[in-house]
């Protein structure tokens, strides 16, 4: 966190005002503790060529990438979720792939930006965290994991789904997360699983293969606790290095971007 803001500050900042300390590049840090009770989103960007069949990709796993905004061809700019952001210089951090293969992690996209990219906007479990913590449920975050759940694959987009691990004192306490991000289905829903990580695939729940836990750290449970999964925007990436295109950009790990709809506006999208 840049010293300039206290974490009170980002807390109660107003979506606007935080895109524009991160378009200045006063701010490189994750998305996940600012702008209280907004919504955040994960970016995928690529060339038109492709654009259908991603589009039929999130179609085909709703679960995982529920589309909720997408940009003209050549624009950068969202107009249902933040009509005057820009996804080129908007999100913290972004991550480049070419062919498959990471090429840069750059904080903004200009010199990547071409007049055929397509950005989309899909839902991102941290928006419905809003929600949980306004009725008063604890959980540790515990990173995000491939799995061995397969998408539908459509075009050159497949492979396997990604989830973020939530981990619960009480099986009470499950079930109200279950009940509150039912209601959030545009943003992942309810869970894809519940209990033992073995069942999709995952082996060590302190291991976590995609984005670690960074606040606090991954673990396994403990006694009493039960692990929750839910899809995740993760999957982005996963399918971008299965793809291989010649160009596909989405947003760095915990770095989304911040809409200027609330997390219960968009839960009816």
């Amino acid at each position: 966190m840049t010293s300039k803001y206290s974490e009170i500050d980002m807390l109660e900042m107003k979506p606007k005002e935080f895109r524009s300390i991160v378009r200045s590049g006063e701010w490189t840090a994750p998305t996940m503790h600012v702008c209280r009770g907004y919504a955040v989103q994960d970016m995928v960007i690529l060339s038109k060529e492709y654009a259908y069949d991603f589009l039929v990709f999130c179609h085909m796993n709703p679960r995982t990438c529920p589309v909720n905004d997408i940009t003209e061809v050549g624009s950068p700019h969202p107009r249902l979720l933040a009509a005057d952001a820009d996804l080129r210089t908007d999100l913290p951090r972004y991550r480049v792939y070419k062919n498959g293969q990471v090429i840069d992690e750059p904080t903004d996209i200009m010199k990547y930006w071409r007049d055929d990219l397509v950005g989309f906007l899909t839902g991102c479990s941290g928006s419905f965290v809003w929600a949980l913590q306004a009725a008063g449920i604890s959980f540790h975050r515990n990173g995000v994991f491939s799995t061995n759940i397969p998408c539908i694959p459509a075009g050159p987009f497949h492979g396997n789904m990604a989830v973020s691990c939530r981990l619960f004192k009480t099986s009470h306490d499950v079930v109200r997360a279950v009940q509150i991000t039912s209601r959030h289905f545009l943003q992942h829903g309810p869970p894809i699983h519940i209990g033992d990580p073995a069942a999709i695939g995952i082996k060590d729940l302190s291991q976590p293969d995609l984005i670690p836990a960074t606040d606090p750290p991954s673990r396994q449970t403990r006694e009493g606790e039960v692990a929750v999964f839910w899809p995740c925007g993760a999957t982005h990436r996963v399918v971008a290095v299965e793809a291989k295109l010649p160009i596909t950009i989405v947003d760095y790990p915990a770095s989304m971007f911040m809409t200027d709809k609330l997390a219960e506006e968009v839960a009816i999208l």
